[in-house]
């Protein structure tokens, strides 16, 4: 009996499985540092609101969350073998960043 591998194993999956959700993790991350930088300032103008401390600490986990994202998508871009896993991890990044946008937020309010 001989084993056939599985068609297209041996072949790397197309450059946009691994971009599409890599851009959207990186992007996401920055729009959110973004958001959270702003949020920092506007609380900041008359009298410091409290929370301020969290919303420094989620700009700051979604600058590290950005430079995961960048990461993945050079890895992905210089070894087409490591793209179905450079996806999955992107995807990850995707939900860990909402994750910690909605934490820190919810932390920064009460």
């Amino acid at each position: 009996m001989r084993v056939k591998p599985v068609a297209g194993t041996g072949r790397a999956p197309p450059a946009w499985a691994m971009w599409l959700p890599g851009v959207a993790a990186f992007a996401g991350a920055v729009l959110l540092a973004a958001v959270d930088l702003a949020g920092l300032v506007m609380g900041s103008w008359d009298s410091p609101a409290p929370g301020l401390g969290w919303l420094k600490a989620g700009a700051i986990g979604q600058c590290g969350l950005a430079v995961a994202a960048a990461a993945v998508l050079i890895a992905g871009a210089a070894h087409p073998g490591w793209r179905r896993g450079a996806a999955a991890s992107a995807w990850a990044l995707i939900a860990l960043t909402a994750g910690w946008f909605l934490l820190t937020r919810t932390l920064a309010s009460s």
